[in-house]
Formats: structure tokens, sequence, C-alpha cells
């Protein structure tokens, strides 16, 4: 047991950040819409950014890209990288990855998630292990991530979805209250036309440019994925479905300021959805059926409207 003279004049707040302040580890906080809020100088210098300027997570890897500098990004498609990795990132409330840096440096990161959405980044410098072993653990990972991804989209599939969500919910029923998390089906309107008429090159760039644009638009915590063909399944925990409605109806009007960026000028498209609220005494498959039967209703009413 400490003496308390050893903690006489020990503030534990201020003492904390100056060790992090001092520290040759990464640490960062994003907050729910995931922008920089506070960074070590470690992290800052890694990554070649200013909290004070609140960038957001995709503007400091777009940027390091660009630079070639920060975390190596194995890509010549930076766009496809950062939808998939966005629709991954706050998934889950706790992961562990390593990456490597620009200049040979590797890191064993670590993010955890808040309630909120806000996540803690940690890293630390793993460069000395052995290199041989790294190359095993970076073909594993990369075979677990491509497990998880729909090939065309790059957001996860119906495996990693359905996985996240009777997880989620197997931790929710321990807690004292159920809360409010609902779920969305999703499903392109006239899509087969899409396919018909333009050719499935288009119909494959239709699903990219809607992906893209519900992950920009969603919070961090939110789960989005490919469920099959052109239907898709939003996962918004603490969420009342009122506020669930509101935000989908959003996203549609989203969806038709973005519609024309794929590449054909005749091609517009529209989602309709159906949206319940998750309930604690019934498993996750019995939530998409409910939420598919609205989904249906809103096809029944004409398209292109949100039913729950």
């Amino acid at each position: 047991m400490l003496h308390p003279d050893t903690l006489r004049g020990f503030d534990p707040q201020s003492d904390f950040q100056d060790l992090i302040r001092q520290s040759e580890d990464l640490f960062a906080v994003f907050d729910s819409e995931d922008r920089l809020r506070v960074a070590n100088p470690a992290f800052c210098a890694a990554y070649h950014c200013d909290p004070a300027e609140q960038p957001s997570w995709r503007q400091i890897m777009q940027e390091n890209h660009a630079e070639r500098r920060g975390a190596v990004i194995g890509t010549a498609d930076i766009e496809a990288w950062l939808t998939s990795a966005a629709a991954h990132r706050g998934t889950s409330a706790y992961r562990a990855f390593e990456l490597a840096l620009h200049g040979g440096r590797w890191l064993w990161a670590t993010e955890t998630v808040a309630p909120d959405g806000s996540m803690l980044f940690y890293a630390t410098d793993v460069t000395s292990l052995r290199s041989e072993s790294r190359a095993l653990r970076k073909e594993r990972d990369a075979a677990q991530r491509a497990s998880w991804t729909d090939p065309l989209t790059g957001v996860p599939n119906r495996r990693y979805v359905t996985e996240r969500l009777e997880e989620f919910l197997e931790q929710q029923r321990d807690e004292p209250e159920f809360g409010d998390h609902a779920l969305a089906v999703l499903d392109l309107d006239h899509f087969k036309q899409v396919n018909d008429v333009h050719g499935h090159g288009v119909g494959d760039a239709v699903l990219v440019s809607f992906c893209r644009t519900v992950v920009n638009s969603v919070r961090t915590v939110d789960l989005f994925g490919r469920f099959g063909g052109e239907e898709f399944l939003l996962f918004m925990p603490n969420c009342r479905i009122e506020v669930a409605r509101q935000r989908l109806e959003g996203l549609q009007d989203e969806i038709a300021r973005s519609a024309n960026n794929v590449d054909h000028p005749s091609v517009a498209y529209t989602f309709s959805a159906g949206v319940v609220a998750l309930r604690p005494d019934r498993d996750i498959h019995h939530s998409i059926r409910r939420a598919d039967k609205l989904l249906y209703r809103a096809k029944e009413d004409g398209r292109a409207c949100v039913r729950g």
C-alpha cells in the first residue's frame, strides 16, 4: 500500500495528461462525428494533423495518402478504401490491429468506442517484433477482412452484419435497461430496370455510389451492410424509432442530391425502407423479418418512402 506522503502533490488528471503528452505511444480521441478532438504530439507527428482544426478521420487519411505519409494504405482507389474502412470503423466496441507507417514503423493499435460514438485510438510501436511473423499476421488479417466485406461495394457483408448484431443483442440483454435501438432494411427501387436498360456495369456503379453516400451520412457507431443484391441493412443503436425514420428520410434527400454522381447522366435512383425498434425478447432474425415486411409495405405505397 502506498504511504499517503507518496501521493502528496499528485494531481491525477493533470499528471495523467502530462504523461500522455510526453509518451511516444499514440493517443487520440475522435468525437461521435469522427472528428479529431484531442491528440498527443506522437499522434500528430505520425499523422501530420492538428486537433485544433478538428479534421475528420477521412480527411486525415486522404491527406496522408496523397502525401505518402502516415499510415500505409495499399490501394489504387482511396475512395473505395475509405468507404470500406469507414463502414467497418466503430461497429465494434473494441478492436485491435496492426498498421504500418511510411518510414518503416509498425504499430499495434486499438480503438475503443463509447456508447455515444466517440472513439479512443491508442497505438504503440512494435517494429522490433519478429518481421517474419508479422507477414503471416498481415495475411491472416487481410483474409479475415475479406470474409467480412462485400467485394463490390466494400461495406460489411451479411455475415459481418449478422454477427455484430447478434453480439450487440446478447450484450444488451445483460444491461438493466435495453434502450432504444432501430433496425432498418433498405432496398433500391426498380434496380432491375437499371441493369436491364443500362447494363450491369452501370448497376454496379449505382450500388457503389449508394454505399458511399450512406457511409458518409451515418454515424460512426451505425452499422451498414449489404445483405444481398440491392438490399441493405442499417442498424442505428441508441436511436428512437421516430428519430430513425427522420434519419432515413434525410438519407433519401441526400441520395436524391448525389444519385447523379453515377457515371451515366440519365441514371437516378431512390430507395424504400422499413424500420423497427429492436426487441430484447426476440432474436435478430425476427427483427429483420419485421423490418422486411414494412419495406414491402413501402414498395406497395409507391416506393421511395419509409415505413415503420
